[in-house]
This record gives C-alpha cells, sequence and structure tokens, in this order.
C-alpha cells in the first residue's frame, strides 16, 4: 500500500507538515531530526502536494507506518516513560540498520543515524549508566551508530547497540559484561570479551566461548514484543542481577584467559616450613626497613606455610610475605612457585609451586578460621622460645592468614632446584612476575618434574651445588665429607678397567629435576651411585634406597643395570645378612660400596659388597 510515495516524497511532506507546523500527532509518529510528525499526516499530505486527496479514514495508521518505516523513516511510541525502550523504536532499529547504502548526502541516511544515536544508542549508554549506579565500572559508552567498512572505505550502520561494563576492581577493559539491542531489535546482556583487540589469540577466544557457555553467562534475551513488560527499574534489577550472580565466573574466565603466575620468596628453613628455625637476628635491626623481619625478630610468618594445624576444612592457610604487595585488585594466583634464599650461600631454590591459590583479605577470612590462629598463638609462642627469637611480637600482634590453597594440588619438588645464579635480580620479599626467562626456566621445571627424563652429562660437577639443607622429601647431604667420597669415586671410576668405555657423570646427571650423584653409561647399559656419608651402613641404606629407586623409576625409558649405594663404613655380619635378605625380598640389583678414607691407594679405597 502506497507504493507510489517514495523517499523524496515522503521527505517533501514531512517538511511541508514542520514549515506548516501541522505536526499534530497521536500516539505513533514519524521521527524526523528530533521533530515528530503523525504517519498519517504524512500520506495525507503527500497526496494533498501532488493535487490528489485521500480521506483520511479511508486508512489506518499502520500500512502507513509500515510504508514510511521502509523508506527509511523511523517510527516511535510516542507513550514512552521515563525514557525507556519501546517497542516501535526497537522495530524501526531492527529494519534501519539493515540499510547497507549510508549516504552522507541524504537527509534520509543522516535523519537515521541521528535517530540511532538519539534513542536506541542513548538509552543503551543511559541502561549502563544506571548500573553504573549500582557500582559496576562503565569502560565503553560511545554512542557509535555508525561504522566504516575497512576495506572499502564507506560508512554503514552497526548492527547493534551496545555499552560495556566490568565489576568495580575488574583487572582489565577486555573481559566485560555488555548491555544493549542486538541486530533483531531485542535487548540483550551478557559476558563478553573485546573481540576485535589483537592481544587476543584464537585459542583465547576460543576458551571464553566455551567457559562462557558452561557458565551459562552468555546472551540473555528481552524480547522487543515483551518490553512493554519492563521499566528501568524492572531492567536494572535483572541484569544487576544476572551479572552479580556472574562475579566468580568473571574471576574464573579472567585467570583462565590471563593467568597469574608469581614467583615469591619464603625465609630460609630447614624444616619444610611447619615451624621456624634457630636464626642470627639482632634486636637492635628491628624496625630498619632495610632488616628483613626474620633478621629482626628471629622469624619469618612464612616458616608456618605448610604447618597442618592450619589446615582446615580441606584448606591450607598461612602469610607469604610477597602477597601483602600484590595489587589490591587481585585476589587469586594460578600458579605461585616459592624459593628460598640459603642464608649460608646465597643461592637461590625453587622448593614448592601451589596452585589455585585464593588471596585473603581481611573481609573474607572465615570467622572459624580466625579462631584457629588464634588458640594457637600459644604453640607459636613455644616454638619461637625453642628457637630462641623474639616472642613480643607474637603476642601482641592479630595472627591473619593472607593465602589459602588446596594443599593437595601442591607440588613440592624431591629435590630443590637450583635456580641460575642472577636469575632474580632482588632478593626482597616480592611478587615476581613469571614472564621471559623466568617462565622459560620454571617451565622446564615443571616438565622435568611431570615427564621426568634422565638427562645425562659427562664429567665431574662435585663442588658447583655448595649446600647443606633439609629439603621436602629427604635431606641431601652435600658437605666436605659427601664431596670427598664423589671426588674420589670419580677418579675411581675413571681409572677402573671395569668401566673401561664408559661415559662417567658425577653430580651432572638428572632424572628430571633430581641431581644423581653419580652415574655411569656404556651403550644401553646405565649404573647410578648414591653416596652417603654416615657411620652406620644400616642409615646410609635407609638414607638412600629411596632416593636410588626413585632415579631409577622415575624415567621408565631408562634401564638400569646395577644400583650402588657407597658410604665410608665396612658392613658387619649382620648388616651383610639384611642386605642380602633385602635384595632377595625386593629383586633388584642392588649393591653397596663401601668407602675408606684412610686408604691411600686410590684402587683399594672401594670394597663392592
Amino acid at each position: 500500500m502506497f507504493e507510489d510515495i517514495t523517499q523524496d516524497s515522503a521527505t517533501y511532506a514531512i517538511k511541508a507538515l514542520i514549515k506548516e507546523r501541522e505536526t499534530k500527532i497521536n500516539r505513533y509518529a514519524v521521527w524526523w531530526h528530533g521533530k515528530l510528525v503523525s504517519p498519517s499526516r504524512v500520506i495525507t499530505k503527500h497526496y494533498e502536494l501532488n493535487n490528489s486527496s485521500i480521506e483520511r479514514g479511508s486508512f489506518n495508521t499502520n500500512p502507513a507506518q509500515d510504508r514510511l518505516l521502509t523508506l527509511g523513516f523511523p517510527i516511535i511510541d510516542t507513550l514512552e516513560e521515563d525514557s525507556f525502550f519501546t517497542n516501535k523504536e526497537l522495530v524501526s532499529f531492527e529494519k534501519l540498520i539493515r540499510r547497507k547504502d549510508y549516504n552522507p548526502s541524504n537527509e534520509v541516511d543522516v535523519n537515521i543515524g541521528k535517530f540511532l544515536r538519539d534513542t536506541v544508542w542513548s538509552k543503551t549508554v543511559l541502561w549502563a549508566k544506571k548500573l553504573e549506579q549500582k557500582g559496576w565500572t562503565i569502560v565503553g559508552k560511545r554512542r557509535g551508530w555508525n561504522t566504516r567498512h575497512q576495506k572499502k572505505g564507506f560508512q554503514t550502520y552497526k548492527q547493534y547497540a551496545w555499552c560495556s561494563l566490568k565489576p568495580q576492581h575488574g583487572q582489565n577493559n577486555l573481559l566485560l559484561f555488555t548491555v544493549g539491542v542486538g541486530t533483531n531489535g531485542d535487548l540483550e546482556y551478557k559476558m563478553d570479551i573485546q573481540w576485535n583487540n589483537k592481544s587476543f589469540t584464537q585459542d583465547q577466544r576460543d576458551l571464553f566461548s566455551k567457559l562462557r557457555e558452561e557458565a551459562a553467562a552468555s546472551f540473555q534475551y528481552i524480547k522487543k514484543e515483551n518490553i512493554s513488560n519492563y521499566d528501568w527499574n524492572k531492567l536494572i534489577t535483572v541484569s544487576d542481577r544476572f551479572f552479580t550472580k556472574h562475579l566468580d565466573t568473571y574471576n574464573n574466565i579472567y585467570y583462565s584467559l590471563w593467568p597469574e603466575r608469581r614467583l615469591m620468596r619464603l625465609v630460609y628453613n630447614e624444616n619444610n616450613w611447619q615451624v621456624p628455625i634457630e636464626r642470627y637476628w639482632n634486636k637492635k635491626w628491628q624496625g630498619r626497613t632495610d632488616k628483613a623481619h626474620h633478621e629482626q625478630y628471629g622469624f619469618g610468618f612464612e616458616e608456618w606455610l605448610f604447618n597442618t594445624r592450619y589446615l582446615i576444612n580441606g584448606y591450607q592457610y598461612g602469610y607469604i610475605r610477597g602477597i601483602d604487595t600484590m595489587p589490591q585488585d587481585t585476589n587469586f594466583i594460578n600458579e605461585l612457585y616459592l624459593y628460598t634464599l640459603d642464608h649460608k650461600t646465597n643461592q637461590e631454590f625453587l622448593i614448592a609451586k601451589l596452585i589455585d591459590v585464593n588471596i585473603l583479605n581481611e573481609d573474607d577470612i572465615d570467622h572459624h578460621v580466625l579462631n584457629i590462629f588464634e588458640s594457637t598463638r600459644k604453640y607459636m609462642h613455644a616454638e619461637l622460645e625453642k628457637v630462641k627469637a623474639d616472642t613480643k611480637l607474637i603476642k601482641k600482634i592479630p595472627l591473619k592468614p593472607n593465602i589459602s590453597f588446596d594443599l593437595n594440588k601442591a607440588i613440592f619438588y624431591e629435590d630443590s632446584v637450583l635456580l641460575p645464579k642472577d636469575l632474580i635480580k632482588i632478593h626482597r620479599f616480592i611478587p615476581n612476575k613469571v614472564n621471559g626467562e623466568l617462565a622459560g626456566i620454571v617451565d622446564q621445571i615443571d616438565k622435568s618434574f611431570k615427564i621426568p627424563k634422565l638427562n645425562f652429562n659427562e664429567g665431574n660437577g662435585t663442588g658447583t651445588n655448595k649446600y647443606n639443607q633439609t629439603i621436602q622429601g629427604g635431606q641431601r647431604d652435600v658437605n666436605r665429607t659427601h664431596a670427598d667420597i664423589t671426588n674420589d669415586l670419580h677418579k675411581y671410576l675413571e681409572a677402573s678397567s671395569d668401566y673401561s668405555g664408559y661415559k662417567i657423570s658425577t653430580e651432572k646427571t638428572k632424572v628430571g629435576n633430581n641431581l644423581v650423584d653419580c652415574a655411569v653409561k656404556k651403550k644401553n647399559s646405565l649404573e647410578l651411585f648414591e653416596v652417603k656419608t654416615t657411620k652406620s651402613f644400616l642409615t646410609n641404606i635407609r638414607l638412600a634406597l629411596g632416593q636410588i629407586l626413585e632415579y631409577a623409576l622415575l624415567d621408565k625409558d631408562i634401564i638400569i643395570d646395577k644400583l650402588i649405594i657407597v658410604g665410608p663404613v665396612n658392613p658387619n655380619d649382620r648388616d651383610l645378612e639384611y642386605f642380602s635378605t633385602l635384595k632377595k625380598l625386593l629383586d633388584i640389583p642392588l649393591v653397596y660400596w663401601s668407602y675408606s678414607f684412610e686408604e691411600k691407594k686410590l684402587e683399594k679405597k672401594f670394597i663392592e659388597y
């Protein structure tokens, strides 16, 4: 109907009505550069200007609206309340954005742009501003109704209207919540990302889509046909409730897209960070910013980090100094690597990796947890007294953990892993980001832990790892006695005709991250040596057996001919009987070599049993 009316003739009729101030409207109106004109009056005026006439009573407003909207003239509902969305403008939006031939010289196209900007786009921004009053932070609110075709250079109408927000302490502007109007004219709100940002990889985009779908945080719709059932209050309530419901989803997705990886220092401890150790400290240093806490008071709060007193409801609670200087908007660390600085050698050792660490703000800590820390203050006090640390501080300060983590997920490196010299430039208790060279090194350590492989390196490395410490999983006693034995062992093997043609590796071969005392290799033949230094045969066997079996079995691809335990003691009859029974029971190629400090001749220093 009204097919004879063209865009130009309708424009002419609208201008004439505005000029003559004949813009009387009822419920629906044509939107023309902010002025409103009756659709039916536009139709009758068209025929009047063309020396024809049509009775107003001969048609109703619907075909008039349909024809004018088809020609590019927006139709709105004049009875809108409080500038809320209406069905008519949403229908107009849906149909007008399909027009791909935007021409800045065409008044109708320019009017469409103004209409989109001043109605649907402006109301979308208003929607976001009302959510801002609920505590959300607006990220983008440009009323950008137009877009330029990158290759062809022309402009067209955006196929949606949107405004983006994030939680008040959202970590970046790439993961968002959005509100707006979709291509079909329905209201939409959802969790989203900045899809066109070049920093996103395709894997990240795919992961986001998967996680969003699993969390049911994708598109939520209010159909334009049902918009009359809503007002601003109801719209803000449902969208705010949805966003609030998915705050955990937001955090989970954020840390999946941009994993937080940190390396933090723990105060040196020989008790596996369960209770403090005795150390040098000076009361005169208290209050000095250039002195660490353990130097001022004789202890660090990290020393109870793995104490099972603080394993509560399946989570380990504790304190790490570096957490206190993390950015305030960070509440989670995907991977927290822990290292310590040997107080004698200043060497750095990676000791553990915590996974999915919750950073606890004061308001996050359960009262039950606080009560446990408070009730165990007396035990902390007694443990500090035992190591002669300052006990005054523990009496008066509040005891509050700043992290919790699942102890079952934690990885403790069997042998603390010696880090390359000068890898960590500043030895303070700060949260180092794991990136660059540091990321490459810890990733390799992780890989070696998960898939242990024999890495054989010929030569004598005795003396390159000068440390003596108790570590998770046992004690590695790298001391002078140990070095004397391994040095002599290396020379003995080089000189022995039994090992002619063998490659010899002393303290240079690893299985995974674990350093083997000595290994010899010839074609497919491999023998491993583990050196212990006590004066008791049984103690040496006890200490060495677990380690040497571990080295032999971690890499399932290696074939072991012999496992040799070396110690500075000759076994007696009881020892030999025990050792024989042990080998038969375990059915392993286990051998014991005694070592003599007194023997001067190298070829007689080692005796096989």
